[in-house]
């Protein structure tokens, strides 16, 4: 088994890493199947380096740049748009939730812990920023991807296609458990069930972790989460 990151080597890229960027980009991009990853433009990942839009966080061997994340923070000029992220409250939706975006991981460096390092940074700088929750959007088939974010205590809170192909929402609450549920009213849904993932949703429960067996472990929402929302 290949070493754990040290997390020690994450770091805040910076306009000049911007070469290096994009070379992880272009060699993840080419890895991965077809529509898998959502590659930025050069200038969309400028606007994170230089903090226009956010930031961006790495971690380096020697020259190499091994992964990368994003972390986009709404700001006056650029607040978040419609539509609003279910369970978000309306009064937070536009300033103050965070987007986790494009984690990208060269492929011998992979199950070394990249992504779960890069995601305890994020959380961390989206928190200091003064957002309130933490969003992002995955393809239902990247398991590696959102069971990670659920290990950091996000939820399963939406579904949506997305080219006929199912994404899921994971959402978490950055100062509080406003996203309390029951564990006494559970139910268990297979991880690359689809349909059986959106009625889960749609009757008012919540994906809260992974059982041993991989089968997502969903949780009825407390009524006064979703009546916050």
């Amino acid at each position: 088994m290949p070493p754990t990151v040290d997390p020690s080597l994450v770091r805040r890229l910076a306009p000049a890493d911007l070469p290096a960027v994009l070379a992880l980009q272009e060699v993840v991009s080419a890895d991965l199947p077809a529509g898998f990853l959502w590659p930025k433009s050069e200038r969309e990942l400028r606007d994170f380096l230089t903090g226009a839009r956010g930031v961006a966080y790495g971690i380096s061997a020697g020259a190499t740049l091994l992964a990368l994340s994003l972390l986009r923070i709404p700001d006056r000029r650029h607040p978040n748009g419609s539509p609003r992220f279910r369970l978000v409250p309306e009064a937070d939706w536009a300033l103050r939730a965070g987007f986790l975006e494009n984690t990208m991981v060269r492929p011998p460096a992979r199950g070394r812990g990249c992504q779960r390092a890069l995601l305890a940074v994020r959380l961390s700088h989206a928190r200091s920023s003064g957002m309130r929750w933490a969003c992002a959007g995955v393809r239902l088939r990247n398991r590696t991807s959102w069971a990670n974010l659920i290990a950091k205590g996000l939820v399963i809170a939406d579904m949506r296609f997305y080219l006929g192909e199912p994404m899921i929402g994971l959402l978490g609450s950055l100062d509080g458990p406003a996203l309390a549920s029951d564990p006494a009213d559970r139910l268990s849904v297979g991880a690359d069930d689809a349909a059986l993932h959106r009625a889960a949703l749609r009757g008012g429960y919540v994906g809260v972790r992974l059982a041993p067996d991989g089968s997502v472990t969903y949780q009825r929402l407390h009524r006064r989460a979703e009546r916050a929302a």
